[in-house]
């Protein structure tokens, strides 16, 4: 397992006030834009129509569960988006120089202190590196068991860095779903009531229910779009962590046992 010290790396160290804000600034910033898209591609509709209650207004009331649905699984991603952006902003996941540096180091031989320097850098894969030149050059370790100590650390990092992503991931593609749903059920109320109706307002009831049984796709759309977006960026910003980690990691090794057979 990591060293006593490990864990406190990872926690947020925010106070609850900075998260809750945080949160709801990168939610506005994310989710507001794609449903103002929508919102001005309904508007010339609402006001054809004689009413013009905006895009929420339509949405709410014209929706059904569905909506509600879709709005549930925006309640629940948004807080976990902006604990996983603050959370690798507070790793300096996004601003490895520090680490970079002093693998440059180890490559030019300055090996004296920088274990103990790596300890202290904020990016999650410097104290498994610090660890690792510890163990590798001390010798404490045969080499068999310091690469699967190692490989065991690494696949727990990755996986405290994945924990929630698989929320984000499933918000972006059951969202465009449940909106589909929506669509797919207001389509069979409009056709029910134009097979009911009179002929002479069959096109204008059609008309009507298909571009409201449409705004649940729309808004399932706005709702995966920014997910979709941010779950990708956090895989990426793992699969980096994964590679510095892998790299840095054999290299140490295949050095040490350079060293050793000399």
């Amino acid at each position: 397992m990591f060293t006593s010290h490990t864990p406190t790396r990872f926690a947020l160290k925010a106070p609850l006030p900075l998260k809750m804000g945080l949160t709801v600034l990168i939610g506005a910033s994310l989710f507001l834009p794609s449903l103002g898209l929508a919102q001005e591609a309904v508007a010339p509709i609402a006001e054809s129509a004689g009413d013009s209650p905006g895009f929420f207004g339509l949405l709410f009331s014209k929706g059904g569960l569905v909506t509600w649905i879709i709005a549930l699984l925006s309640a629940v991603g948004l807080p976990v988006a902006g604990v996983k952006i603050y959370q690798f902003y507070q790793m300096d996941i996004y601003r490895p120089q520090q680490l970079d540096m002093a693998l440059a180091d180890y490559r030019a031989g300055k090996i004296e202190g920088l274990a103990k320097r790596l300890d202290n850098y904020a990016h999650p894969a410097a104290p498994l590196i610090g660890y690792a030149l510890t163990q590798a050059h001390g010798r404490t370790m045969s080499p068999d068991i310091l690469r699967e100590e190692l490989a065991r650390r690494a696949q727990y990092l990755v996986r405290h860095l994945n924990k929630n992503i698989w929320a984000l991931e499933l918000i972006a593609a059951s969202a465009p779903l449940f909106g589909l749903l929506g669509t797919v059920l207001g389509m069979i109320v409009a056709f029910q009531g134009v097979g009911q109706g009179a002929s002479g307002a069959d096109t204008a009831l059609l008309a009507s229910g298909i571009w409201e049984a449409l705004l649940t796709t729309a808004f399932g759309l706005g709702v995966a779009l920014p997910f979709s977006i941010m779950a990708a960026v956090f895989n990426n910003a793992v699969d980096d962590v994964r590679d510095t980690v892998e790299d840095a990691l054999t290299e140490i090794l295949v050095r040490s046992e350079a060293q050793t057979k000399t």
